[in-house]
């Protein structure tokens, strides 16, 4: 079972300047357009073990996040990674659209 984030939680933890990789696993016209502060993108079409193997840590903290709260990609992201080793994996539970009305921080790419 995948371990969920709260967006305040999510925020503290990108304030708190610690080390952890935020995953974007939205379609690339949605990540390029804007997408959570340091988020990188990883569709899940592309999740294999060495892709991710090279990009991550087996002990990196990995958050993943998709578009809204029913969007279950989040979830099938962070499943993938756990069951390639990655110990340390989270969900972000609301995701992209509660993150944006929020107006919390965001990028272009």
């Amino acid at each position: 079972m995948v371990k969920p984030i709260t967006k305040e939680e999510l925020l503290e933890l990108i304030n708190s300047k610690q080390k952890f990789v935020l995953v974007d696993v939205r379609d690339t016209p949605d990540y390029e357009d804007e997408h959570i502060v340091g988020a990188v993108q990883l569709l899940i079409s592309e999740m294999n073990e060495n892709k991710v193997n090279s990009m991550f840590d087996k002990e990196d903290l990995i958050v993943t996040y998709s578009e809204d709260i029913n969007c279950p990609a989040k979830i099938i992201a962070a499943e993938k990674l756990i069951n390639f080793g990655f110990k340390n994996v989270l969900a972000y539970e609301a995701s992209w659209k509660e993150w944006k009305e929020s107006n919390y921080p965001v990028e272009k790419s």
